[in-house]
């Protein structure tokens, strides 16, 4: 069953196993069945698609090992029966961005964000991301304390971010303040 049908006959839906186009749908304001937590997830799907993209799925630039947890198991790798993430696969064939990235940019660019807002809320994505390690560990202080190598890593030039941010805090309340103008926008985008 489709899960939009789902949704018309007043079922449960997780919302994060939604396709992209379906929750853009239930995310806008004029959609009978639109809640808030769509248009949320909605937003951290975008934003984590452009996180994707700016970073261009280098692994050296994500922190992330390159070792199948999986190998040491037994199993071998990509030896499971779930079917592989299609972002994932296009990348083990070269393709490095999809056509969803371009579509989570211009969603991003049409907010017409602050560089500050943007650039807190790209960094807090980066960060959130269960994976990582090693430079996106560090607190929210100490990136606060050096903003450039983060922010070039982004896609911003070379001395762009200096001074952006005096603590932690301040780019939680940017990125805050980025995430709330999307979840708006995406409601009437």
């Amino acid at each position: 069953m489709a899960a939009l049908e789902l949704i018309a006959r007043g079922g449960n839906v997780d919302y994060q196993r939604l396709s992209i186009g379906d929750l853009r749908k239930i995310a806008r304001q004029e959609h009978p069945e639109h809640t808030d937590e769509a248009a949320r997830v909605f937003v951290e799907r975008i934003v984590d698609m452009e996180v994707e993209r700016r970073t261009q799925h280098d692994d050296r630039l994500q922190g992330y090992g390159n070792v199948s947890p999986t190998a040491l198991l037994g199993e071998l790798p990509g030896g499971s029966g779930k079917a592989r993430e299609p972002l994932a696969a296009m990348y083990d064939r070269g393709i490095k961005t999809h056509r969803s990235h371009e579509e989570a940019k211009r969603f991003i660019q049409a907010a017409c964000l602050p560089d500050r807002q943007l650039l807190a809320l790209l960094i807090q994505a980066r960060k959130l991301d269960r994976r990582v390690k090693g430079q996106w560990g560090k607190s929210y202080d100490q990136i606060a304390a050096n903003t450039g190598p983060y922010a070039q890593q982004l896609g911003w030039p070379p001395g762009m971010a200096s001074g952006l941010y005096r603590k932690g805090q301040a780019i939680k309340d940017a990125a805050k303040a980025a995430r709330a103008a999307l979840i708006f926008q995406s409601r009437h985008w």
